[in-house]
């Protein structure tokens, strides 16, 4: 496993966001994280109250990382999103959103509307469980 300083070197961009979640988890629940995701209650990432508002104060630099992915991963942004695992709203076997509740939850949280706690937490997540694989080598 890398060290933070090896993620912070190799990562510059994102050096605020790698220390608001190691800040938050601990070094040493990186590799939980890694190995288990993040749903499985880590510090920090357990409540609404905590998830929200870290995706309150993070939000661009995430969107950045959002984007980033996005576009390696050759898909849209919006879509990507709505395939998350703990929203789902999106289904890719049939290439199409299945429901439109999801997709203004989404738009109105990563455009800038008052946040859906939902996708803020699903958001949340994301950057944690990102950050963390910075680590693996």
């Amino acid at each position: 496993m890398k060290t933070l300083k090896q993620v912070l070197t190799d990562n510059p961009q994102y050096s605020t966001l790698i220390n608001a979640v190691v800040r938050r988890i601990g070094m040493e629940s990186v590799n939980d994280v890694i190995q288990h995701g993040i749903g499985g209650g880590f510090h920090g990432f357990i409540y609404y109250t905590d998830t929200v508002k870290f995706w309150k104060t993070h939000r661009k630099i995430i969107m950045q990382m959002a984007k980033e992915m996005a576009d390696d991963l050759g898909e849209d942004v919006m879509q990507m999103i709505g395939g998350f695992g703990c929203l789902q709203y999106y289904d890719y076997q049939k290439n199409r959103w299945t429901d439109r509740e999801g997709q203004e939850r989404i738009g109105g949280t990563i455009y800038g509307r008052e946040p859906d706690d939902i996708v803020a937490n699903a958001m949340a997540w994301f950057t944690a469980e990102e950050v963390c694989r910075m680590f693996d080598e």
